[in-house]
């Protein structure tokens, strides 16, 4: 991937199955160290910029199943593990019936939503039900955010 490792939350080395994501809490990053997921917490030691950043969500494969769902929340808060102290900055879906849903059926998909840090830390938090998979792609970080080029 020709990002910076530094802003990636989601480095796609893994596939987004429930038995990753969810059962082995790959998608909810405690650390800054890239877990076996490929997930990792990004350090912004000062926040991010007064315009804030846009966080992409690439979902590059079709899901197993239409009915298939991720639910993905870009979170930030001043503890590196999440324990405490948590804010939600927003969720990253399209036109799901859910909130902070992506549905299989709206995959493979490009997401991008601009936010505005103001603690230390940020995650986007992964979860999917029983036996969902969304297939691979990956996740980051950037100022100047391009669906299309």
């Amino acid at each position: 991937m020709p990002l910076d490792a530094n802003l990636v939350f989601y480095d796609g080395s893994a596939d987004l199955t429930y038995a990753l994501v969810t059962t082995a809490t790959h998608g909810q990053p405690t650390s800054t160290t890239r877990n076996d997921g490929g997930h990792a917490v990004l350090d912004l030691v000062n926040g991010g910029p007064k315009g804030g950043l846009a966080v992409v969500l690439v979902l590059a494969d079709s899901a197993n199943a239409s009915d298939d769902a991720l639910t993905a929340t870009v979170e930030e808060s001043d503890e590196v593990d999440f324990a405490s102290d948590v804010h939600e900055l927003g969720k990253l879906d399209l036109a799901a019936a859910v909130t902070g849903e992506i549905a299989g059926s709206e995959q493979p998909c490009t997401i991008v939503r601009r936010v505005v840090p103001t603690k230390r830390y940020m995650r986007v938090k992964m979860t999917n039900v029983a036996s969902d998979d969304q297939g691979t792609g990956y996740c980051y970080l950037t100022p100047y955010p391009f669906e299309k080029l």
